[in-house]
């Protein structure tokens, strides 16, 4: 170390990862991978694409810093979730899978100025400059729509998983291909990378440091910027920052949050689909709108949890982050007492009879806390917007939700034995998209959060061949994804870019369309690239 980075000449043409360039082998830790080539992070459908734009990162980074070498690159991928939305910070299973789309940041270490200096690939974000003796005591402020926030976001959590960390000197050129608000977990990528990036310059600057292996493990930096992207004002759950830590090529994750955090691959056994993402261009800042979308539904949640343990007598719950219970405390609860998941449900339908909405007077009443008990613990920390709050509809919807993810991984586990069964494919490709499209109805219906322009696109995809179809995200905008035939895929593609992107955007230009719409698979998670970045 440092090995060869060879940009045109990639050392593997397969979707994984092999073992050589990982340090101990794939498998042998669980601390995010150091690499060393790019066959190792894109699929071989993707290189030649990322070896131009690598390439051109390294040459804008030597422009930028013409005195400074580049001593590696941190990369975080953003997601997409197949099903199980809006149930992560309820503690059920979700299963998403880390997509080709990523954050970079090159980082130079070392220097005496004592400074961090970020710049960004993209011209309209500013340099920002840090003064590494203040970064200790810097306040992020979340109502300030901030680019470099993201980053200061991972400092903290740098800091909060060794306190008593020597920040060095960095010079930092920041590059990131996921589109913000499209609901593919830009911002969780961008805190992922950050904290990746701050905890390897801490090792790499260590007095007789020769590797940045281990410098982190995935499951410390999961958690740690889960808890990290809290400081923009994000009520975060963790399943963004699980899929873009813990990603294997060709593979969903299962990720499981209780009893503990834990991330299971399921490798896709059907060779005859595809996954559609299409971006709505319709963006979903949960920074934005969190007071009245995201951040409303955890408190919805969490408030229907606590209000079900108080009426059903199930005593306290185990409480989340230090902010409340949860709807899967709830039914590990009804578990003990030989209730079943269709009993819960029907205790909350019992329990919440109002179908119209609960008033905070009237979730008083419920709860048994005062206004000021409740607004003080469940709505001070993430500041909320409502005129009532939908405990039923929400609840019912992250139930029925949990229970699709389970079917869904049930499916992927049992997938039919190839022996040219083409009714039989058909059929189980057909079922699991039937999961994904139930799934998108409950998202609009219950849990409120699609949108006019992201029930267009899952209603195209259906008419022009897709399986199924659904919001991907929190919602309210941003992505959809979609399971079609993959000798169907390009053609799926073309339809949706004329009877969606050019209907709603005349004028639009290829490289949007694009950019907002594209054929994926499964990919490589975090990871730190070094070598000697000749190109």
């Amino acid at each position: 170390m440092p090995r060869s980075f060879d940009f045109s000449t990639p050392t593997s043409t397969g979707s994984s990862p092999p073992s050589e360039f990982f340090e101990g082998g794939v498998g042998a830790s669980s601390f995010v991978p150091v690499i060393s080539t790019l066959s190792a992070v894109y699929s071989k459908s993707a290189l030649p694409a990322q070896e131009q734009r690598w390439g051109s990162l390294v040459a804008s980074f030597k422009r930028l810093y013409p005195n400074e070498e580049l001593t590696f690159i941190a990369r975080s991928p953003g997601r997409v979730n197949l099903i199980g939305e809006h149930i992560d910070y309820s503690l059920f299973d979700v299963l998403p899978m880390a997509i080709t789309q990523d954050v970079l940041i090159a980082v130079h270490v070392g220097g005496s100025e004592g400074k961090i200096v970020l710049n960004n690939a993209d011209p309209r974000f500013p340099t920002r400059t840090f003064n590494i003796a203040d970064l200790k005591d810097t306040e992020i402020d979340a109502t300030v729509h901030e680019w470099s926030n993201y980053f200061l976001a991972g400092v903290k959590g740098a800091l909060s998983l060794n306190p008593l960390a020597e920040i060095p000197s960095m010079h930092c050129l920041i590059d990131g291909r996921i589109p913000t608000g499209s609901g593919l977990s830009s911002s969780s990528a961008f805190v992922c990378a950050s904290l990746l990036a701050i905890v390897t310059a801490v090792k790499a600057a260590a007095p007789g440091s020769e590797s940045f292996a281990n410098a982190v493990t995935k499951p410390d930096l999961v958690q740690s910027a889960v808890v990290s992207e809290r400081h923009v004002g994000v009520n975060s759950g963790g399943m963004d920052q699980s899929a873009s830590v813990f990603g294997v090529p060709g593979h969903a994750l299962r990720v499981q949050f209780y009893p503990e955090l834990k991330a299971t691959p399921i490798a896709f056994q059907a060779d005859e689909f595809a996954f559609v993402i299409a971006n709505t261009l319709v963006v979903a800042d949960k920074h934005v709108t969190g007071p009245i979308h995201y951040n409303l539904r955890v408190v919805e949640t969490t408030l229907a949890a606590e209000i079900l343990a108080k009426q059903c007598g199930l005593g306290p719950l185990p409480i989340r982050d230090g902010f409340g219970g949860t709807l899967r405390g709830v039914v590990e609860a009804f578990k003990v007492r030989g209730v079943d998941i269709a009993g819960v449900m029907d205790k909350v339908k019992q329990v919440f009879s109002k179908q119209e909405g609960y008033t905070l007077a009237e979730t008083v009443q419920l709860l048994g806390q005062s206004e000021i008990e409740i607004t003080q613990k469940y709505m001070t920390r993430f500041p909320v917007r409502f005129e009532r709050f939908q405990f039923r509809a929400r609840a019912l919807h992250v139930l029925e939700e949990a229970e699709r993810v389970k079917k869904y991984c049930e499916m992927l586990n049992h997938a039919p034995a190839e022996h040219g069964d083409i009714d039989g494919e058909e059929k189980y490709l057909r079922a699991l998209a039937s999961i994904m499209t139930a799934s998108h109805t409950s998202c609009r219906d219950l849990f409120d959060c699609s949108c006019a322009q992201l029930d267009e696109i899952v209603s195209l995809a259906l008419a022009n061949g897709a399986y199924g179809s659904r919001l991907s995200g929190a919602g309210w905008g941003g992505a959809t994804v979609s399971l079609v035939p993959k000798d169907k895929a390009v053609e799926f593609v073309q339809c949706l870019k004329k009877e969606y992107y050019l209907k709603h955007f005349p004028g639009i230009s290829e490289e949007k369309i694009n950019d907002a719409i594209c054929i994926t698979e499964p990919a490589l998670g975090s990871a730190v690239v070094v070598g000697n970045y000749s190109v």
